[in-house]
C-alpha cells in the first residue's frame, strides 16, 4: 500500500510539472529573483564569535558579562618589536622602537574612529612605592639606585654633590683590587648628566621655570617615561581602543584600515622597526574576510570543477547546463530562506554554498542518468517525455528523497546543541539541501521538457565515453569473492578504530585553524613566542581590593600559574621579602634623610661668591680629569672625555654672562638644586611607605581596563590569571595542560572566564555538541532508511559503506598527523547523512535486479553514486585551497570520508550483497 501511494504521487507530480512546464519555471524563476533580492538588501554577516554561543549557557553569561562591562577586551594592538629584523637588538635598536611608538601613538590617538591610545605612563604620576611592583631583579637595582642617592642627600649644595661624586668614585678605584668598569661606567655617565643639568639650568633666565626632578636624574630611576612592554622588554604596545562600525562587514572594520594606513605610513620612515597590529577584533576580522575570500573562491572553483565533470560525464554541455542553472536556482532559494529564518551568514555557515554545490546536483545527477536510460522505451514526443520523467520519478525518486532528507536531517539534529552557531549551519544547509532537492524535481524537469534532443541525437550514457568514471568490472572481483573482501576491510577497518581511540584527541587550538600568512596572526603568536606572554589567561572578578589579593595569593599557589595581572598588576609578587629589604634599607638611609633637612638652610646662607666656588671647582677637577683620562682603560675615555667637554661647556656659559646675570643664574641653580633634594627625599620615604598599593597609587587611566562599577553599587575587579606550561605541552591549549589549568583556576575562583575558559569550554561544547549530533543522525538515519525499505536488516545493510568509510577516514587523519577540531568534527553527522545515501540507492537496485552482478551497482546504479559522489568530493574538496586551515581541514576530511564510503561501494557493499543473496537463495533452495 505504502509503495503504491509512492508510486501514485511520484506519477503525478511528473505529470503537473510536464504538462505545466511555464507555470513551474515561472513560479521557480520568481521566487529566485526574490530570494536574490532579500538577501542582497537583508542578509547580514555576524562576526562576533561569541555571538555562535548560546547566551543562556551559565559559564558564557560570565564571559558576557566581563567583555560588557570591562574595557580593553575589544582594543586593536600594535607589537613593536626592540630587536632588529637581523636578530640584533641593542640600546639603539631599543630607542628605535621608542621613537616609533612616540611617532605614530598621537596620530593613531588623532584618529576619529578611535576612542583612546595607550602607550605608557610618566612615573612621576605614580607613588613611589609602586616599585615593589617591579620585578625582582629590578627591585633589587633600583634599592641600589635609592642607597647611591645617599650622595645627593647628604650634599648641601651643587658643589658638594660634585666633590662627593668624584670623592667616591676614586675611593671606590683604590679600595678595589679589581674595579668594575661597568660600575665605573654608569658613575662616570651618572656624573655627565649631572654637570650638563647644571649647565642646561645656567643657560636659561631665571624668570624660566625648571623642575630639577625631570632635568637631573642621580640614578634612583624616579623619573622618565614608561613604556608597555612584556616582562622580558622583548615588545613594546600601543593599545588602541576603537569605535565600533555596526554598518561595516566587522564592526571595527574602520578603524582597523585607518590604523594599518598610519602604521603603512609609519614604515617609511622608521624601516628598521619591525611592528605589526594585532589583537583579538583585528584576528577576527582577518578571520572573516578570509572565509568570505574562501567561501567565494571555493564556490567558483567548485561550481567550474562540477559543470566539467558532468560534461565528460554526460558527453555534452546541454545537460550539464541544465543541471547547473537547476542547482542556481536551488541554491538561490537557499539564500532567501536563510535570510529570512536566520537573518546572516557566520564563520560556520559561509562555506554552505560549496557544500550545496556539491550535494545539489547529486540528485539531478540521479535522475538524469535514469531518464537518459529509460526515454528511448517511449515515443519521442510530449507524452512519451511525460511518461519517461514518471518512470524516472518512480524509480529514482524514492531514493533521491530518501538521500536528501537522511542528508538534511543529519545536518539538523545540530539544532538540538546550545551551540547556536553549529545549529545555524545545521539549519541552513539541511533546509538548502532539501530545497536543491525541490527544484531538482521540479526545474530539471521543466529544462529537460523545453531543451530535450531529439531521440536520434541522444544515446545511452557511457557508450560513447572516452573518460571511465565508473566501470562495473571495477567492482566485480569483490562480489565474487566476498568473504576474503569482508575479511580484508574488517580488519583494516578495526585496526583504524583502535589506533584513533587509543591515541586521537580534540584540538582546542582556534590559532592552529586560523589563515596562515595572515598578519595579524602571526603577530599574536609571536606575542606569545618573543614576548613570553600569553594572549590565553583566565578572568577573576573581585569585588574589592582585599578580596583581589587574597584571590592572586590562592592563584599563585597553583602549580599551573606563572602569573597574575589586571588589577594583579598592583599586587606585588614577593610581598614580604620585599618589605623586609625596604625596612632595611629604610634604616640605613635615615641618616641621609635626616641631613637632607639642611638643605634650605645652608643654601640660605650662601653668598655669590660661595656659589662662584663651583665653577672653580669645575676648572680644577677638569685638569685632574685629563691626567686621569690619559691612565684609563681604554672602555673608560670616551665617557670621560664627555665629562670633560660637559665641565668645558658649564664653565664656557658661566663666564658668558654678565656678573649680575651670573649671579642670579646660579643663585637660581643652587636654588633648584636644594628644591631637587628635598623632592627626592620625600619620594624616598614614600618608597618606604609599607601601605599597600592601591588604584589611585597608579597614574589616572592606566588600569581602566581592569576596573568597572559593581552591580550593587561598589567597585569591581579583574584579576587575569596567566598559564604556566611546562616543555612537554604544545602551549595553554594543549589538551594535556589546558583542562588541569581550568580545573585549577576553578578550585580557587568557580566562575572564573576569560578567553582560555571560553575555548576550553566552547570546545567542550563544539565535541559534546557533534558527537551527539553524530548519535541522534545515526538514529534518525536508520529510521528513515528503514521506513524507506520497511526493513531493518536493509536499513543496516545501506549504512555498512559509511560506517567504514567513517572508521577509515579517522584512521587516515591519525596518520597524517591531523588532529579533530573545532572546524572538521562537523564530519561525526554529516558523514551518516550524506554518505548513507549512495548505500540507499545500491539496495534499491539490488532489490529491483537481484541477479545482475556487480550487485547494487548495475543499469547505471554505479555510475550515478559515482558521479554524485565526484560532485560531493569536488564540492568538499574546493575548501582543501582554502587559507583559513580550519576550513581546509574540514574540506579534507569530508572529501577523505566521502572517498572512502565510495570505495566502500564499490568494495564493501557487493561483498555484502552477494552473501546476503546466497544465503536468501540457500534458505529458499532448502
Amino acid at each position: 500500500m505504502l509503495e503504491m501511494l509512492r508510486d501514485q504521487f511520484f506519477t503525478r507530480w511528473a505529470d503537473l510539472v510536464t504538462r505545466r512546464p511555464r507555470l513551474i519555471l515561472a513560479v521557480s524563476v520568481l521566487l529566485a529573483a526574490a530570494s536574490v533580492g532579500v538577501t542582497l538588501t537583508s542578509l547580514r554577516f555576524q562576526s562576533n564569535r561569541n555571538d555562535l554561543i548560546s547566551p543562556r549557557l551559565e559559564w558564557n553569561q560570565r564571559f558576557i558579562h566581563w567583555v560588557e562591562e570591562f574595557a580593553g577586551h575589544a582594543d586593536l594592538v600594535v607589537v613593536v618589536d626592540t630587536q632588529r629584523p637581523d636578530g640584533t637588538r641593542d640600546a639603539a635598536s631599543i630607542q628605535a622602537a621608542k621613537n616609533l611608538i612616540d611617532d605614530l601613538a598621537p596620530k593613531l590617538q588623532a584618529l576619529p574612529t578611535i576612542k583612546d591610545v595607550l602607550w605608557g605612563y610618566d612615573p612621576a604620576l605614580a607613588h613611589p612605592r609602586t616599585m615593589r611592583l617591579l620585578p625582582m631583579e629590578q627591585f633589587d637595582q633600583r634599592l641600589k639606585d635609592i642607597y647611591d642617592a645617599r650622595f645627593l642627600l647628604k650634599s648641601p649644595t651643587p658643589a658638594a654633590l660634585a666633590k662627593t661624586m668624584v670623592s667616591e668614585m676614586q675611593r671606590s678605584a683604590q679600595a678595589e683590587e679589581n674595579p668594575d668598569e661597568k660600575k665605573y661606567l654608569r658613575d662616570i655617565e651618572s656624573l655627565a648628566d649631572l654637570i650638563h643639568a647644571f649647565t642646561f639650568r645656567v643657560s636659561h633666565p631665571v624668570s624660566e621655570p625648571m623642575n630639577m626632578m625631570q632635568l637631573l636624574s642621580a640614578g634612583e630611576g624616579l623619573t622618565g617615561w614608561e613604556y608597555l612592554q612584556t616582562d622580558n622588554g622583548r615588545l613594546m604596545f600601543i593599545r588602541v581602543t576603537p569605535d565600533t562600525d555596526n554598518d561595516a562587514l566587522t564592526p571595527y572594520d574602520a578603524t582597523i584600515a585607518s590604523v594599518r594606513q598610519l602604521m603603512q605610513q609609519a614604515k617609511l620612515t622608521h624601516p628598521d622597526v619591525d611592528f605589526g597590529l594585532t589583537g583579538i577584533e583585528v584576528i577576527e576580522s582577518d578571520e572573516t574576510r578570509s572565509f568570505t575570500y574562501d567561501a567565494t573562491i571555493s564556490s567558483i572553483l567548485a561550481a567550474v570543477l562540477i559543470a566539467l565533470l558532468l560534461v565528460t560525464a554526460l558527453h555534452g554541455v546541454r545537460v550539464p547546463l541544465m543541471l547547473m542553472a537547476t542547482l542556481a536556482i536551488g541554491i538561490a532559494w537557499s539564500f532567501g530562506f536563510t535570510t529570512l529564518a536566520v537573518g546572516h551568514l557566520q564563520v560556520i555557515s559561509v562555506v554552505f554554498t560549496a557544500i550545496l554545490l556539491g550535494l545539489g546536483v547529486g540528485f539531478g545527477i540521479h535522475l538524469v542518468t535514469r531518464y537518459q536510460r529509460v526515454r528511448h522505451r517511449y515515443p519521442d514526443t510530449d507524452e512519451g517525455f511525460t511518461a519517461a520523467i514518471e518512470d524516472t520519478f518512480r524509480t529514482m525518486g524514492p531514493g533521491v528523497v530518501t538521500g536528501a532528507v537522511t542528508t538534511a536531517a543529519a545536518f539538523c539534529t545540530t539544532l538540538l546543541t546550545d551551540f547556536d552557531g553549529v545549529a545555524e549551519m545545521g539549519l541552513i544547509a539541511g533546509a538548502g539541501v532539501m530545497l536543491c532537492m525541490v527544484a531538482m524535481f521540479c526545474v530539471l524537469p521543466v529544462l529537460l521538457r523545453f531543451f530535450k534532443d531529439r531521440h536520434r541525437d541522444v544515446k545511452v550514457v557511457g557508450e560513447r565515453s572516452w573518460t571511465n568514471l565508473f566501470n562495473e568490472r571495477w567492482a566485480l572481483p569483490f562480489g565474487r569473492h566476498p568473504k576474503v573482501t569482508l575479511i580484508l576491510a574488517g580488519v583494516l577497518t578495526a585496526a583504524a578504530a583502535v589506533e584513533v581511540t587509543r591515541d586521537m584527541h580534540f584540538d582546542y587550538d582556534l590559532m592552529a585553524l586560523m589563515p596562515k600568512g595572515v598578519d595579524s596572526v602571526e603577530w599574536g603568536q609571536r606575542v606569545i613566542t618573543d614576548g613570553g606572554q600569553s594572549v590565553y589567561f583566565g578572568v577573576s572578578i573581585v569585588d574589592n581590593m582585599d578580596q583581589a589579593r587574597e584571590r592572586a595569593a590562592e592563584f599563585l599557589k597553583l602549580p599551573a600559574v606563572e602569573a597574575v595581572g589586571g588589577i594583579g598588576q598592583i599586587i606585588p609578587t614577593n610581598r614580604e621579602a620585599k618589605l623586609a629589604a625596604l625596612a632595611k634599607l629604610d634604616a640605613r638611609m635615615t641618616p641621609y634623610l635626616k641631613d637632607e633637612a639642611d638643605s634650605q638652610a645652608v643654601n640660605a646662607s650662601l653668598t655669590p661668591a660661595d656659589r662662584l666656588q663651583l665653577v672653580a671647582q669645575f676648572r680644577v677637577m677638569q685638569m685632574m680629569l685629563t691626567a686621569a683620562t690619559t691612565q684609563a682603560p681604554a672602555t673608560l675615555k670616551p665617557a670621560l672625555n664627555q665629562v670633560g667637554a660637559a665641565m668645558t661647556a658649564f664653565v664656557t656659559q658661566v663666564d658668558r654672562l654678565t656678573p649680575a646675570e651670573r649671579d642670579a643664574r646660579l643663585a637660581k641653580l643652587f636654588e633648584d638644586y636644594a628644591a631637587f633634594r628635598t623632592q627626592t627625599a620625600e619620594q624616598i620615604r614614600q618608597v618606604f611607605d609599607p601601605t599597600p598599593i592601591g588604584v589611585s597609587d597608579l597614574p589616572p587611566g592606566l588600569l581602566s581596563g581592569w576596573i568597572a562599577p559593581g552591580s550593587k553599587g561598589g567597585t569591581q575587579y579583574v584579576l587575569e590569571v596567566y598559564p604556566k606550561t611546562s616543555a612537554d605541552v604544545n602551549g595553554p591549549l594543549d589538551p594535556r595542560f589546558l583542562k588541569p589549568f581550568i580545573q585549577q583556576m576553578r578550585s580557587v575562583d568557580p566562575a572564573v572566564t576569560g578567553v582560555v575558559v571560553q575555548v576550553y569550554e566552547s570546545g567542550e561544547l563544539i565535541r559534546r555538541s557533534y558527537v551527539e549530533a553524530g548519535v541522534l543522525a545515526l538514529i534518525v538515519v536508520l529510521v528513515l532508511v528503514w521506513i524507506d525499505f520497511r526493513s531493518i536488516r536493509d536499513a543496516l545493510l545501506s549504512l555498512a559503506p559509511v560506517a567504514v568509510g567513517f572508521v577509515i577516514t579517522f584512521g587516515v587523519m591519525f596518520l597524517v598527523g591531523m588532529a579533530v577540531n573545532a572546524a572538521n568534527i562537523i564530519v561525526l553527522p554529516l558523514m551518516f547523512g550524506i554518505g548513507v545515501d549512495a548505500g540507499v540507492h545500491m539496495i534499491h537496485r539490488w532489490r529491483m535486479n537481484p541477479d545482475a552482478r556487480p550487485l547494487g551497482l548495475t543499469s547505471g546504479t554505479g555510475k550515478a553514486i559515482s558521479l554524485t559522489s565526484y560532485t560531493a568530493m569536488i564540492g568538499f574538496g574546493s575548501m582543501m585551497i582554502a587559507k583559513h586551515r580550519g576550513v581546509a581541514s574540514l574540506g579534507f576530511v569530508l572529501t577523505l570520508g566521502l572517498g572512502m564510503t565510495l570505495l566502500a561501494c564499490w568494495t564493501v557493499m557487493p561483498a555484502l550483497l552477494e552473501l546476503r543473496t546466497r544465503r536468501t537463495r540457500s534458505a529458499s533452495s532448502d
